[in-house]
Formats: structure tokens, sequence, C-alpha cells
């Protein structure tokens, strides 16, 4: 069970417009529109071991706040979860009871799939302010695959010099950065900005993608591969490609082949927004 204690963090002020709803509660009569300011009450932070095995992957599944996993001097996978909801001032008692009762934590390794599984569920009868933020710290040896699946909130991935398999971020709303990838490669977010940094080439293809939002890509001067850069509504934009890169296209669609071509292929794809590729 969650501890009752609740931090009372900040509050949001809200303007007298529907885009400012997201920090509000409305009440609407017949003559009037009154918002009230919600305040952000966080409860006791709650931390799991889960055992890690050689080549085993973990899946991440969050309904509503931000994650970020990284690499540390860990033999297990550790798992922080800070819980929140957001309430009308004075009401803590029902934060508590919102928390307590409505928001699901798990960090199991499951038997089917064999992978470590994360995840933060709203059962029925929460508000859509109900969520809580997942902070994961992988062996520094990780092997394995990572997969995240978020609803609403930022991705943050730092897996510098860990050798995994593959990264696959799935997002609804926010903002991705991946840092240190390798492997198999598949970032997806239909509201928000994307910064990924390759520490190696793939040989299986991959995407990076946004609906909204700008993408950066740093990558390796020296892989072997394709690309495709699509930005509809944009451009790309190139910062000192190596002279073993061929390019074509112009303006918001260009191609490369980078070496010899035998890699994989990663297309990069933003509706609105545009794309920065960054050889090192």
């Amino acid at each position: 069970m969650m501890n009752r204690s609740l931090r009372t963090v900040c509050s949001l002020i809200c303007a007298a417009s529907a885009a400012a709803t997201t920090g509000c509660a409305l009440t609407v009569d017949d003559n009037s529109i009154t918002a009230e300011t919600l305040v952000r009450y966080e409860g006791a932070d709650e931390t799991v071991h889960v055992e890690y095995l050689p080549t085993q992957s973990v899946r991440i599944v969050s309904d509503n706040g931000d994650v970020e996993v990284s690499t540390g001097s860990v033999s297990d996978v550790v798992v922080t979860f800070s819980p929140f909801t957001m309430r009308k001032k004075d009401e803590d008692k029902l934060a508590v009871k919102e928390i307590e009762d409505h928001l699901g934590l798990t960090a199991i390794t499951d038997r089917a799939s064999g992978d470590v599984v994360i995840s933060t569920t709203q059962q029925a009868g929460a508000s859509g302010y109900l969520g809580a933020d997942i902070l994961v710290i992988l062996p520094a040896d990780f092997d394995g695959g990572l997969r995240v699946e978020q609803d609403n909130g930022g991705v943050e991935v730092n897996l510098d010099g860990a050798p995994s398999r593959g990264t696959t971020i799935v997002s609804d709303n926010g903002s991705i950065e991946v840092v240190g990838a390798r492997g198999a490669i598949d970032v997806t977010t239909d509201n928000g900005s994307v910064s990924v940094d390759l520490d190696a080439w793939s040989g299986s293809d991959g995407v990076i993608s946004t609906g909204n939002g700008d993408i950066d890509l740093t990558v390796p001067a020296g892989v072997d591969g394709t690309m495709t850069a699509h930005a509809v509504n944009g451009v790309v934009v190139e910062q000192s490609l190596p002279s073993t890169w061929a390019t074509a296209g112009d303006g918001g669609a260009k191609s490369y082949t980078m070496g010899n071509g035998d890699g994989g292929q990663l297309d990069l794809f933003t509706d609105l927004g545009d794309i920065t590729i960054v050889p090192k």
C-alpha cells in the first residue's frame, strides 16, 4: 500500500481558455465557465528490485507520467515509481485515496515472455490526472532489448556503453530522447520532438518518426547502410556529412547511402517539423 504522506508541489495557473484546461477544473453553468486552479499532489516513492538475467529484455508500459531509463552500478533492474495526481486545493485526502485505490504499479518477471515488465495503470474510477513517473536503472552490461509504451509523458533513455540489442519506443504524446542506442531502432511519437544518438548502426531496418515535432539524429560517421529523411512540412538539415555518404534529393525529402549501403535502412519522418542529421 502507498504511504499516505503527500507533498503539495505546485499550482498550475489557468487562463480562461480551452487550451489551458489540462491544469484546471472547469465548472460550466448556463451563464459562465469557471476555471479552478489544480494542485499537483505527490505520493511517496516506491522502489522495487527485479532480478536481471543475461539477454533478458525490459518492457515499460506507462499510462501517464515521465519515463527515464539509464544504466548504473546495479545487478538488478531497479525501478522507482513516483506517484502523483492533480486535484483541487485542500483535496489532499481525496488525492491519497485516488493514489491508493486507483493506481496500479507493477515490476515483475513475466513468466510467459521471460521479460522484465514494468507498468503503471489507471484503474476504473481514476481521474485523467493520476499517474506515476518511472525511473529505471539497468545493469551497465544490459544486453537485452528495451521497449517503452507511453500514453502521456516524456521518455528519456540513456544506454551509453551498454551492449543492448534494440530500442523500441511508442508514444501517444510526449517528447523522446535516446542516447547510446544499439541494435534495431524503432522510435515513434504522435506528438513531440525526437532526439536519437546512435552508438552503432543496425543490420535491421528501423524507423524514427513524429507526427508533430523536430527530429535530431546523431550517428557514427563510418556506418554502412541506407537512410531516408522526409520532413513533410519542414526541411532536412545536414551537418558536415562525410565523403563516404552519397546523397540524393533536396528540401524536405532526401536519401542517403552510407559506405557500401549493406546495413539496415533507417527511415526518418516528421509531418510537422525539421530533421537534423549530425555525423559524429
